[in-house]
């Protein structure tokens, strides 16, 4: 177990930075922010978004069970990673199954955001990139909260749509009062991932529609 005991320190990603590949191959733990993660075959193969990391999810675990596709992270918002330190071989089997339970989560989460019309799908994007338990079972945000948006390409690729038809969803969103952009004034013409959006509590979007 020794490989695992490195000195390391915590990462911190800015928004579209990447992991580095020798960390990608060692064990994090999601502090805060949201990630993607693409796979391919093969270095010269296609990449294709495969799902998203989320606080308390673990990265790197591929590389402990033999996973041989190329993996490539990158921050969708600021994020911060903490290294995860396994003692002996009982705590690196709860990680695993810790990691089995989130990773067929975030699959289920995934294809959420593949159904639907676009409106619902960014909505489920928003709700999760706010964080878990905020939403009750009509579809209402409970109580207000701050979250950061993926630029729009990452956006439009997560939730198989175009990014003109994210662009408009956003618009209608705060149009409907149930997105506000809080960012100061003097950030207002920054890309979307350094500004700041608050979820509105009480706004059921159910009965609108906006398809893609």
């Amino acid at each position: 177990m020794n490989s695992f005991l490195m000195d390391r320190q915590p990462r911190h990603l800015l928004a579209r930075e990447a992991l580095s590949t020798s960390d990608s191959q060692t064990l994090w733990r999601l502090a805060s922010g949201a990630l993607r993660i693409d796979s391919s075959a093969t270095l010269d193969a296609p990449r294709a978004f495969v799902r998203l990391a989320l606080p308390g999810d673990f990265l790197g675990v591929e590389s402990l069970v033999g996973v041989t596709d190329q993996l490539w992270v990158r921050a969708l918002t600021p994020a911060r990673l903490v290294p995860v330190v396994v003692l002996d071989q009982g705590q690196l089997t709860q990680l695993l199954m810790d990691a089995v339970l989130k990773g067929h989560q975030r699959c289920r989460e995934v294809v959420s955001l593949r159904t639907g019309s676009a409106l619902e799908r960014v909505k489920r994007l928003l709700l999760m990139l706010a964080g878990d338990g905020n939403e009750d079972g009509a579809g209402e945000v409970r109580e207000a909260t701050v979250c950061a948006l993926p630029n729009l390409n990452d956006m439009a690729t997560i939730i198989n749509a175009a990014p003109e038809t994210v662009c408009r969803v956003l618009a209608s969103l705060r149009e409907l009062n149930f997105l506000e952009d809080c960012s100061p004034p003097s950030a207002r013409n920054y890309h979307l991932e350094l500004r700041e959006h608050r979820l509105r509590p009480g706004k059921s979007l159910s009965s609108t529609t906006l398809t893609s």
